[in-house]
């Protein structure tokens, strides 16, 4: 191979990879302004603006605003999913469940819907769905492995229907969802500490309970 063959394909890489960052830049982009104002009042304009990017590079990633709301999505489901690893790996089954009962005690208690999720379903609603399922879907594997390894730790009774479980958990997880707008008019950190607490004592062996009480305080 000639030298100069080696040094097109050096820049037919970088090249690549460059058009990649700047691909994951503007969902990042798109990301953090849906959060902020909702889909509905972010324009291609104001994230090109944002980006020094022109219209015309946008296009070059993206066909239309739909395309983008799509690649949103499926970075926020891989984030959820990566952040769920990072979370359960080098911990112990209860070690988890202290550390997400402290998230959730320190998270605001609030009850008004974000504007990303309230764009979603007024303005895309099939979207919306599959997201919701998606999430569901990342709950139910994620938790089944979870519990298994309490079982196989021995803090989790030995008779319990894993998969039965971690259905359950997640229909439970589907109903605060739903409740984001606050129609429960249930404070969502009382709701999550009486539901965590409910199914933990449900699903503990007797070795299990003993740690909660003495030395998780759960």
């Amino acid at each position: 191979m000639r030298m100069s063959d080696i040094g097109t394909i050096f820049a037919a890489v970088f090249v690549h990879n460059a058009m990649e960052e700047q691909k994951q830049q503007i969902v990042k982009t798109a990301l953090e302004n849906f959060k902020r104002y909702g889909i509905k009042s972010v324009s291609i304009d104001d994230i090109c603006r944002q980006m020094s990017m022109s219209k015309k590079t946008f296009y070059q990633y993206y066909e239309s605003k739909d395309e983008l709301v799509e690649a949103v999505l499926d970075l926020m489901n891989s984030s959820a999913h990566d952040s769920a690893e990072a979370f359960m790996q080098g911990k112990t089954a209860l070690e988890c469940v202290r550390m997400l009962v402290d998230l959730y005690q320190k998270a605001p208690d609030v009850h008004k819907e974000p504007p990303l999720n309230y764009d979603l379903q007024k303005y895309y609603p099939q979207l919306y769905k599959e997201h919701v399922n998606r999430i569901l879907a990342g709950t139910k594997e994620i938790l089944t492995r979870h519990l298994q390894q309490g079982k196989d730790e021995g803090v989790y009774r030995e008779d319990l229907d894993v998969e039965i479980c971690a259905v359950m958990y997640a229909l439970v997880q589907q109903a605060f969802i739903r409740n984001e707008d606050g129609i429960y008019s249930v404070s969502p950190k009382r709701l999550i500490r009486f539901t965590m607490e409910s199914f933990l004592r449900s699903i503990v062996s007797e070795e299990g309970k003993k740690l909660l009480n003495d030395k998780y305080k759960i």
